[in-house]
């Protein structure tokens, strides 16, 4: 058997393993929610992004500091998390897909075993959610405020109030009336802070009237790179600050951040700019955003607080294994862009914070190269439920342990199957990737943290390349991902 615990297996040798050797789980998977806005991580947004119940999980189990993920879009991201498969294995390539039926899924694997398993927010697959014994999910994005659920029983209800303190009431509703002799598993899914960064009124003074610190690669003109992902990126989106080639004739051409959405708040002192400078115009379009952008994050922090507090009053903190992610990283203002979806740095890192005070040391860091497909494979272990040979992860629970793992994975796999269609690897110091049709690219992270240049073609990185260039094939083949099945393949 893989994985199987030592717990489990004292039980099974004993006699029939009793529920209460199984841990609970609350799994808090958030939208988009960067590391570097969670103080915990100790980035320039530190002293006005506070996160403090978040930051409790770093205190009291885990911080992970080179968690990446595979695909960085929400419904690729999901499907991972819940099967342990990378994408082209799934089937989730781009959103609103469906996980393929004979792919595992941990809630499934946790059920069978007799964990009580809810989920409730959004869910953002086009597939129906298995291994559930209840669900209240909202259809794809959902909404900020009064969010309409459909229910696991066909029932469909609108709920008034703000989203994350609805699905933060439904899940300790759920919690309160559980069957205390089982163990169980609450998939707490926020939408925030996905653009457009809803957030509750109670927040809407939060750093007013505060200049938040700019990310050092705001104005960088990526109109003029030299790397092919940014700029066809920026020709295809309307992710930018400023700048946008991209039309659509239902609605104004000019789809960036500061056209879209800094025209539709009431003017105050803190908007001011001029308009004819195309560099104040982006200062204040990401003041602008990142006002809303921490406001929004805030009502995670605090709803993560209800729930911690209700596991200290339960004396279940001790039992309970907690995890706080995100499906993926953002673009605060990194490049001049906002969203994701790129292999670059704030785009494919995703914040990874878990508590098991039986298991995990505090205060502990890890900084090996995990991968949100390796999240199915760590929880079954941690259940003592052996992990089915089709999940492409590997469990963490050594990493967990404070144990070092001689063998661990030296570098993380990529794929985005959008514009532009790309894949490459993410190592200790660089990251490595391949457009169809361009030249491949390199950033050097050690010399280049913002990731400013693209250096393949400097001569001093060719030894670099070559080893970058076999490492990738490995990686290709390992995954077991076919040539015509990555991005971009049907263009050669």
């Amino acid at each position: 058997m893989k994985y199987l615990s030592a717990i489990l297996l004292l039980g099974v040798l004993c006699g029939s393993p009793t529920q209460a050797a199984r841990p609970n789980m609350v799994i808090v998977l958030v939208d988009d929610h960067a590391f570097e806005a969670i103080s915990a991580y100790g980035t320039y947004l530190k002293n006005h992004a506070k996160t403090p119940a978040i930051d409790r999980l770093a205190k009291e189990g885990m911080r992970f500091d080179s968690f990446t993920c595979a695909n960085s879009i929400c419904s690729p991201s999901r499907a991972t998390i819940l099967t342990g498969q990378y994408s082209h294995k799934n089937g989730v390539r781009g959103l609103n897909g469906s996980i393929n039926e004979a792919s595992p899924q941990y809630p499934v694997e946790l059920q069978k075993v007799g964990y009580q398993t809810w989920l409730v927010g959004k869910w953002h697959l086009r597939s129906k959610p298995k291994g559930y014994e209840k669900h209240m999910r909202v259809k794809g994005q959902g909404k900020y405020f009064d969010p309409t659920f459909s229910g696991s029983e066909g029932d469909r209800k609108q709920v008034e109030g703000y989203s994350t303190d609805v699905y933060t009431d439904m899940a300790l509703k759920w919690l309160k009336a559980r069957d205390r002799k089982r163990p169980f598993l609450l998939s707490l899914q926020f939408k925030a802070p996905h653009h457009d960064y809803g957030h509750a009124r109670r927040y809407d003074n939060l750093l007013a009237g505060v200049s938040i610190p700019e990310p050092p690669s705001l104005y960088e003109d990526i109109r003029n790179t030299d790397s092919n992902l940014k700029r066809l990126f920026l020709q295809g989106t309307k992710f930018h600050m400023l700048y946008s080639t991209k039309t659509d004739s239902r609605r104004d051409p000019t789809t960036n951040y500061y056209a879209r959405h800094l025209k539709d708040d009431a003017p105050n002192q803190m908007w001011k700019h001029d308009s004819e400078s195309d560099r104040d115009k982006i200062r204040v379009a990401y003041q602008h955003m990142i006002h809303k952008y921490i406001r929004c994050a805030t009502g995670n922090d605090d709803n993560l607080k209800r729930v911690l507090d209700y596991l200290d009053a339960e004396g279940l903190t001790e039992d309970t294994v907690v995890v706080y992610t995100s499906d993926q990283g953002y673009w605060l203002g990194q490049h001049g862009l906002y969203d994701k979806r790129l292999i670059l740095e704030t785009s494919m890192r995703m914040p990874f914070l878990i508590r098991y005070p039986r298991l995990i040391r505090p205060g502990s860091v890890n900084k090996e190269l995990c991968i949100n497909v390796d999240i199915a494979p760590t929880l079954l272990e941690l259940a003592g439920v052996e992990v089915p040979e089709a999940m492409q992860g590997r469990s963490m629970v050594s990493l967990l342990k404070g144990q070092e793992v001689v063998d661990w994975r030296k570098s993380q796999f990529y794929t985005y199957w959008g514009i532009p269609g790309h894949y490459g690897i993410r190592t200790g110091r660089f990251t490595y990737l391949k457009i169809p049709g361009h030249p491949a690219e390199l950033f050097d992270r050690k010399e280049d943290p913002e990731q400013l240049y693209n250096v393949a073609g400097r001569p001093s990185y060719r030894d670099a390349i070559a080893d970058l260039e076999v490492e990738l094939k490995r990686q290709v083949q390992e995954v077991g991902i076919e040539a015509t099945e990555l991005p971009g393949a049907t263009t050669r």
